[in-house]
């Protein structure tokens, strides 16, 4: 037999014994071995898998005489799977499944509740930047809250939210003589029984949905709100956009059961535009008026964009683009703007899965209060300035120490994260900060320290910050115990320096020298179960 015969035959050979294999598939009764694939022109869903037994019904077949010489003529078998009793086609992968009738799926759960706690420990120090004076404090306070959310119909929904807190100061002073002159005297601390949200949803009213009671306002990154408000809100959903408009007081009602409530008399009126058509990438536009009716704060006008999301498992990013009109607490015109842009970006790949987050935000002041423009920037006094970076826990992310409001101040921000366990996580935050004008305070921060007092060297550069966060999650390998650690350093620049009076020896007066300020310190436990 020459070569070409030889590879003819063992092709005949092949082909005949791929025929016998199908005949016997296809014979009545007869059963696919484990493991065997059958192949059909069009198995379509009943394709059987590997490790199943599926018991087939002929259609044709042919089993030709095998030639000495030229081709063979074959027909392969086909067949179907059997139908479910119920009629429906077998699962792939799991005959069985149809032999059981269809589950209901739960669309309400007419109850919810939840219950656990919010505990924090703070210590400050030297908030003064005056290590002469004495004005260190450590404060505890414990929280449980629990709250039920109540749906008796597909159309209403209720969530009643209460709080018991109380302080504790573990150390404090009486009274603090401020660097401006000022005596303060420490707060009297109440055991407290908020009810933080007590609201009522009516769904499916139209496109809309109107909610009436206290309900928290909060925002991703805390920059515009993060607090209980009194409200009345209607959210309209369309497609991929969503709308909020709400009009709100906070503590309009005294909803507290245990100590007294002191009661604003500002009124919020909002517009929040949501668009979600981009995958992990959120783009919103809003409009904030706060009137103040005691005339402290004035009437600004919040405008502003933003945009913010995680486009890949790696990379996060936010924008914020803000503009304050209306006017002042004397009627002037705010003419003020603001810019906060950041982005972090992991590498899970890497040992401890390291992640760099970079951001500067840059707010307008005002250094000349007789002119017809105020240009001073200011958020809106409901926001708390929380987020997270690469980690588990939020922090101030403005820093720590100094926790300021973003007014009249560029803040430089560049931060290093790690991850040693999936249930830890490690933040080494640095901000810098300077001036936009001259100004002999930080609106709002948590300094009481004035700048600027030493006329003969006025300065811009308010100083640095380090900060370090720490979060815990499973602590112990109790599922609902979590600790967070924020330790604030903040290291005063030239625009701070404490004046001291001396007496000079050959007059004898009385004369004010400046020397360099102290640096100060915070650090806050918050333990959650």
């Amino acid at each position: 037999m020459n070569k070409k015969n030889c590879v003819s035959h063992l092709f005949r050979t092949a082909t005949l014994s791929l025929v016998c294999s199908t005949a016997f598939s296809a014979t009545p009764g007869a059963v696919l071995p484990v493991g065997t694939a059958a192949m059909t022109d069009d198995l379509g869903e009943g394709t059987p898998t590997a490790g199943s037994a599926v018991q087939v019904d002929p259609v044709a077949v042919s089993l030709p005489e095998p030639a000495a010489e030229g081709p063979i003529n074959t027909q392969i078998a086909q067949f179907q799977l059997p139908k479910a009793p119920s009629g429906e086609e077998v699962s792939p992968g799991d005959p069985a499944s149809s032999r059981y009738p269809e589950r209901p799926l739960i669309q309400r759960l007419t109850y919810q509740f939840s219950y656990g706690s919010e505990s924090d420990v703070t210590y400050r120090r030297d908030v003064d930047l005056d290590k002469r004076l004495r004005d260190s404090s450590l404060i505890l306070a414990p929280q449980i809250n629990g709250n039920i959310l109540y749906r008796p119909n597909a159309d209403v929904e209720m969530m009643l939210e209460m709080l018991l807190e109380r302080e504790f100061a573990a150390r404090e002073e009486a009274v603090v003589i401020l660097p401006n002159g000022e005596r303060q005297r420490a707060p009297r601390r109440y055991t407290s029984m908020p009810v933080d949200q007590a609201w009522v949803t009516f769904k499916n009213l139209g496109p809309v949905d109107v909610t009436l009671g206290r309900r928290n306002f909060e925002d991703d990154r805390h920059w515009l709100y993060d607090t209980s408000l009194d409200a009345a809100l209607v959210k309209l959903k369309q497609g991929v956009f969503q709308a909020e408009f709400s009009a709100s007081r906070k503590d309009r009602l005294d909803l507290d059961l245990l100590a007294p409530v002191q009661k604003t008399r500002t009124d919020n009126y909002m517009v929040y535009l949501d668009y979600r058509g981009i995958e992990d990438i959120r783009l919103a536009g809003y409009a904030i008026v706060r009137k103040d009716q005691t005339g402290v704060e004035g009437k600004p006008l919040h405008l502003g964009v933003r945009a913010y999301g995680m486009p890949s498992d790696q990379f996060s990013f936010w924008t914020e683009l803000g503009l304050l009109r209306g006017r002042d607490a004397v009627k002037t015109k705010f003419s003020g703007h603001a810019i906060d842009v950041g982005a972090t970006y992991r590498f899970p790949a890497l040992p401890y899965s390291p992640s760099v987050t970079l951001g500067y935000a840059d707010a307008t002041g005002d250094d000349n209060p007789n002119d017809s423009r105020n240009r001073e920037f200011r958020q809106t006094g409901l926001q708390s300035n929380e987020g997270k970076f690469g980690g588990i826990p939020r922090f101030k992310y403005y820093g720590e120490a100094l926790n300021p409001e973003l007014s009249n101040l560029q803040i430089f921000t560049a931060a290093l994260g790690f991850r040693p366990a999936p249930n830890m996580s490690v933040d080494l935050v640095y901000h810098h900060y300077r001036l936009n004008r001259l100004a002999d305070e930080i609106r709002n921060s948590a300094l009481t320290a004035q700048m600027n007092q030493d006329d003969t060297q006025l300065n811009k550069n308010a100083g640095q910050a380090l900060d370090i966060v720490f979060g815990f999650r499973n602590l112990f390998g109790v599922r609902r115990l979590g600790l967070d650690l924020r330790a604030g350093f903040f290291f005063p620049g030239k625009a701070f320096r404490n004046e001291e009076k001396v007496i000079d020896p050959l007059t004898g007066d009385e004369r004010s020298v400046f020397r360099k300020a102290n640096r100060a310190l915070s650090v806050v436990a918050k333990i959650w179960f």
